[in-house]
């Protein structure tokens, strides 16, 4: 999954709105702290990634942080995941903000803002995330079918917009049918890690992605 996430803003799927509103915060290089909320899957994480490799530059390994809920350090930019976070350590997050204020910027991301507390809220600004679209979600899979020298099997129609000709790389790749990928869409829900996942597992599971072995995969993992 790591392979294709998106490096830069342009490569990012979906919630444009709230891509471009990252965009301009890098433009004027005054960023906020920020609280990204939606549901899994949607690239909280990867734009605030994104805006962290435009802010940081070659600096970008050293200075971004992933922390657990109990972690307290100051350093650049800091993300964290903050659904998992007690009121008691959201407390010592929020004293942890303010103390470094002037060296820190943090990214708190969670499926839902309002188990965040009022005095971290009134700190951040807030982006909200929705549910990708299954033509998105489509579009991207075929990409990176494209990219692993897929073959493809079956005619892939073109619907909603996106771009679903047929596929038919040279290569020793997975080999995968119309239903295939229309289940891997399917199951994951608006959910782009999960889409990737399916596609993966299947792969991995079965050695060809079609609509069955798509489901059994799903039904082993106990979705």
């Amino acid at each position: 999954i790591e392979k294709y996430r998106p490096q830069t803003f342009r490569d990012i799927v979906g919630n444009e709105n709230t891509v471009e509103r990252l965009e301009e915060f890098a433009k004027h290089g005054n960023v906020p702290n920020i609280i990204l909320s939606g549901p899994p899957g949607v690239g909280k994480t990867t734009t605030i990634l994104c805006l962290a490799r435009i802010m940081l530059g070659t600096a970008f390994n050293s200075a971004v942080l992933e922390l657990n809920a109990s972690s307290e350090r100051g350093i650049e930019v800091v993300r964290t995941k903050i659904k998992i976070m007690t009121d008691g350590a959201q407390q010592a997050l929020r004293r942890t903000m303010e103390l470094f204020s002037n060296t820190t910027r943090f990214a708190l991301a969670c499926n839902n803002s309002d188990k965040i507390i009022e005095p971290i809220q009134s700190r951040c600004a807030m982006l909200r995330y929705g549910r990708l679209s299954d033509a998105q979600i489509l579009a991207k899979v075929i990409e990176v079918c494209q990219k692993e020298q897929v073959s493809g099997i079956s005619r892939l129609t073109r619907r909603s917009g996106c771009c679903c000709d047929q596929v038919s790389v040279a290569g020793h790749g997975v080999s995968y049918t119309e239903d295939g990928l229309e289940a891997v869409v399917f199951t994951s829900q608006g959910d782009m890690r999960q889409a990737l996942n399916n596609l993966q597992s299947t792969h991995n599971g079965f050695g060809h992605v079609n609509s069955e072995n798509v489901f059994k995969v799903r039904y082993l993992l106990g979705a």
